[in-house]
């Protein structure tokens, strides 16, 4: 995979909000809306790897499988602080 800069945040979190809401069927607004995604309705494992394969495909990225976990996809924040660390290590983190 060839590494992607990183990108910002606004970028990052605009790209995560429309990704997420696309594949929820909701607006852009629903999902900043909600306290945390876990909050969404469908947002479970399936969304989750459906959400991350649509990012990484998108920003070139490959997040390594031990950091994938339930922390970095509680907010369209945390989930973008992961895709910049893992942008900024040169597609790998």
């Amino acid at each position: 995979m060839t590494p992607a800069t990183s990108p910002t945040t606004a970028a990052l979190t605009d790209s995560i909000t429309h990704t997420v809401a696309g594949l929820l069927g909701i607006t852009q607004d629903d999902v900043l809306a909600e306290r945390t995604l876990f909050d969404l309705p469908g947002f479970d494992s399936v969304a989750i790897v459906s959400v991350l394969e649509r990012l990484e495909d998108h920003w070139r990225v490959e997040v390594p499988a031990d950091r994938i976990v339930p922390e970095s996809f509680e907010t369209v924040d945390s989930l973008a602080v992961l895709l910049s660390a893992v942008g900024a290590e040169g597609g790998r983190a």
